[in-house]
């Protein structure tokens, strides 16, 4: 029996497809990302889709299945929602002017904890946590990639690691020592955790603080290292690496904080009955997730409790400045989602414009807190810069009635740049502006037959017969 010839399509899905064994890769192929082999049996199996097969005359026929790429989004979600990895091979030239195979490769690989989601109710964090050994001590690094936040701290056992990985409620770590089997069992069998093994370091001067832990710095720059390879793109967004100890916070086992409610709901685990749900009175996202993480993490320095309760006994002494403070504060979207947004070139004109009301409300919300006039307030205060050179930008350039694509176009309002409104005239009155031009170089060269053609190979031409010439 013939072996059956695999297309230079196939045979490029197959070389991409050997770099993520671990991964559904999704293949864009036209409108369509395919999935084949293995991929696409499970695939049609979890998403519910049709599994059909390419080459169906072949003695082996490839299974295949696809989705379209408009609605990929939500077909992803299910698949990282399920615990596994998505790469996504994009088209890299325009297939019309491709020679030979159309170029692809894999511009992102989503996981269970790089998923950027903002879709969830309370805006909860996931967090994505790297670990590391040196066969006593470990060291531990966490990073939600859709805020930016990133902490590293150190460990003395892995009962204290496997608590700290419970308390962060991470679905993905990134393992920088070989495990020993007692351990993989434990957060693969016990935890329900997905691995992902690093060995490779990224070095940020910018973001990493050297005087950190040496298993400390290890455990962040392999967590850098799986962020970068597989988001493959500037994480500009990113915030310096905060030090913490487990000592300074209440100490409290994750078995102990489900019975307590102080989340979420024992019985329901949702928000609703929990003290976060009783507590909350926050106006934006980042409100939320701040007020969820001091419940999570109760304080025990009495230095870090006055000062928090110094500020907050400001705001109950001041009623109508702490009035105008939450109102102004209604107007504030989740900027540090939207940065991240911006930082993975995702951001759409809504996202923009967003992005623009929220720093229109920094100066006020500023004024605001200066108002109070107490010292307790002065380091918040002087942390805060307004950005006015951004906010101008985006007020003066995104059109408020930009389309949500930003394929869609018009989304820079007109009058911003003199060239583009240029062109934009073209389009709009392309017909009658090469009228004008004709009929303005018939009188110029007192060619009466002069004509504007076009075609393919060159273009706009000026037509001329012989006897003209």
């Amino acid at each position: 029996m013939a072996k059956d010839k695999i297309s230079p399509g196939m045979q490029q899905y197959l070389d991409v497809k050997k770099d993520y064994p671990d991964a559904f890769l999704l293949f864009r192929m036209g409108d369509f990302y395919e999935l084949f082999y293995d991929d696409a049996v499970k695939a049609a199996q979890i998403l519910e889709i049709s599994l059909t097969s390419r080459n169906k005359n072949a003695d082996n026929p490839i299974p295949m299945a696809g989705v379209p790429y408009h609605s990929a989004q939500q077909y992803i979600d299910v698949l990282v929602e399920m615990g596994y990895k998505v790469a996504i091979a994009e088209q890299m030239e325009d297939p019309k002017q491709a020679v030979g195979v159309v170029k692809r490769e894999v511009v992102q690989v989503i996981t269970p904890g790089t998923a950027v989601d903002s879709s969830k109710p309370d805006n909860a964090n996931n967090f994505l946590v790297a670990i590391d050994s040196d066969g006593k001590t470990f060291g531990l690094a966490y990073m939600d990639v859709s805020t930016g936040e990133f902490y590293a701290t150190s460990l003395s056992d892995f009962t204290s690691l496997k608590s700290e990985i419970l308390n962060l409620k991470a679905r993905e770590i990134v393992v920088g020592y070989e495990l020993s089997e007692d351990e993989q069992h434990s957060l693969v069998k016990q935890l329900n955790l997905l691995l992902s093994f690093e060995q490779e370091r990224y070095e940020d001067v910018h973001l990493i603080d050297p005087n950190l832990t040496a298993l400390e710095i290890s455990a962040a720059e392999k967590l850098l290292q799986y962020v970068h390879t597989t988001q493959k793109r500037e994480l500009s967004h990113l915030q310096k690496l905060v030090h913490y100890e487990i000592k300074d916070y209440l100490q409290m086992s994750y078995t102990t904080k489900s019975s307590l409610d102080l989340l979420e709901n024992a019985r329901t685990s949702k928000k609703h009955g929990s003290l976060y749900w009783l507590l909350d009175e926050t106006k934006t996202a980042m409100g939320m997730r701040l007020l969820r993480n001091w419940i999570d993490l109760p304080l025990v320095n009495q230095e870090q409790i006055e000062e928090r309760q110094n500020i907050v006994q400001v705001f109950l002494d001041n009623f109508f400045e702490r009035s105008d403070l939450t109102d102004s504060l209604k107007g504030v979207y989740d900027i540090e989602r939207l940065a991240s947004r911006v930082s993975f070139g995702k951001a759409n004109p809504k996202d923009l414009l967003q992005l623009g009301h929220t720093l229109a409300q920094v100066p006020t919300i500023k004024a605001i807190l200066e108002s109070f006039d107490s010292p307790h307030l002065d380091k918040l205060v002087n942390s805060i810069d307004t950005l006015p050179e951004l906010e101008s930008l985006i007020s003066s350039a995104i059109d408020p009635d930009a389309q949500a694509v930003i394929t869609e176009g018009s989304i820079i309002k007109t009058g911003f740049d003199e060239t583009l409104d240029k062109y934009r005239k073209v389009m709009r009155e392309g017909t009658s502006w090469i009228a004008e031009i004709e009929a303005k170089e018939r009188v110029a060269s007192g060619i009466t037959n002069l004509k504007i053609d076009y075609n393919k190979k060159d273009g706009y031409y000026f037509h001329v017969t012989n006897s003209n010439l």
